[in-house]
């Protein structure tokens, strides 16, 4: 038995799926702290 339309369905799927992307850039920028603090060279 379907509850929701194939287009509520799609709409749930991207939710997710940006939740789920955006968990694991918070992840990996918390893992990585050294790729988004670099200095400037200064010369």
């Amino acid at each position: 038995m379907n509850w929701l339309t194939k287009q509520e369905q799609f709409i749930i799927c991207i939710v997710i799926g940006l939740l789920v992307t955006g968990l694991a850039v918070k992840y990996y920028r918390a893992a990585h702290p050294d790729a988004t603090s670099r200095q400037p060279v200064k010369l």
